[in-house]
């Protein structure tokens, strides 16, 4: 009888070069990034992070690696002191904002336009959105969601701008999905060049039957990134509050080791790609 026990796969990061903020901190289990795990307002199921902790946070970090600050959250942008944690991550280094366009008008772009333009770091936003058909996105994200995304996207451009689109789609409907957007942009008059578009397999994605490609050619997102959150330091946007990729309690003693073993780490094996980071190869 063979008691071998097959082991995680593991891989291990070199240095933390992207990091991503968590700004709020829901109970709800729920950790589909892609929808901020929860869209309740109430109360007593969140804590934000305060601006103490992300101080406390970046100055365990070190600066002279950080490529990119990543702010996220339910939605990043309704936190009480996101202004101040917005500029406090910009004199670090170039900060990028994650939405769904919720708190994204004319009068937010031209405030946030002010605040780049008061030091040399740029501000990026990825902005979720589904699908290019409204009736189809709205079924997924809720009602009025696609609206919101557009009026976001219209508004950032309006001030110089160049925002992200952030797509969850099968591999299948990519060149679908694609060209869908491109007509969207056109009609309403936003870039829709390659780095436009950000996207991430959908984890409908086969991936118990799928070939992995081999480890020496992973690009993977935890093997240059954490995410620090109320609950501790992560290894990916897609496992908070899962105990697998739950790496420390805080920047100072997290594990650079990852063993991929759950169903979001196969889809990254499967593709051997960054989903979230900033990488304009």
């Amino acid at each position: 009888m063979n008691n071998s026990i097959i082991q995680a796969q593991c891989v291990e990061m070199t240095e933390l070069n992207h990091l991503f903020i968590d700004l709020e901190y829901t109970k709800d289990k729920n950790t589909n990034f892609n929808v901020y795990r929860s869209r309740s307002f109430n109360q007593k199921n969140k804590k934000y992070l305060q601006l103490d902790e992300i101080k406390d946070a970046l100055q365990k970090a070190d600066k002279s690696r950080l490529k990119y600050i990543y702010l996220t959250g339910n939605n990043s942008m309704s936190h009480p002191e996101f202004n101040h944690i917005l500029r406090l991550c910009l004199t670090y280094c170039p900060v990028t904002i994650f939405s769904d366009g919720s708190c994204i008008n004319d009068k937010k772009s031209r405030f946030l336009k002010r605040v780049e333009d008061e030091g040399t770091n740029e501000i990026i936003f990825k902005i979720f959105i589904n699908h290019y058909d409204e009736k189809k996105n709205d079924e997924i994200s809720g009602r009025g969601s696609f609206r919101k995304a557009l009026h976001a996207i219209t508004s950032l451009n309006k001030y110089g701008f160049n925002p992200i689109l952030v797509i969850k789609t099968p591999q299948s409907q990519l060149q679908e999905f694609k060209e869908g957007f491109i007509e969207l942009g056109k009609k309403f008059r936003f870039e829709t060049e390659d780095i436009n578009f950000s996207f991430i397999p959908s984890e409908s994605e086969e991936t118990t039957s799928a070939i992995s490609l081999p480890p020496e050619s992973w690009n993977l997102d935890c093997m240059s990134a954490r995410i620090f959150t109320k609950s501790g330091v992560y290894n990916c946007p897609e496992l908070i509050n899962d105990y697998r990729g739950r790496s420390g309690a805080n920047l100072c003693d997290f594990s650079k080791k990852c063993y991929l073993e759950t169903e979001k780490c196969s889809l990254c094996k499967m593709f051997g790609q960054q989903m979230y980071v900033n990488n304009w190869s």
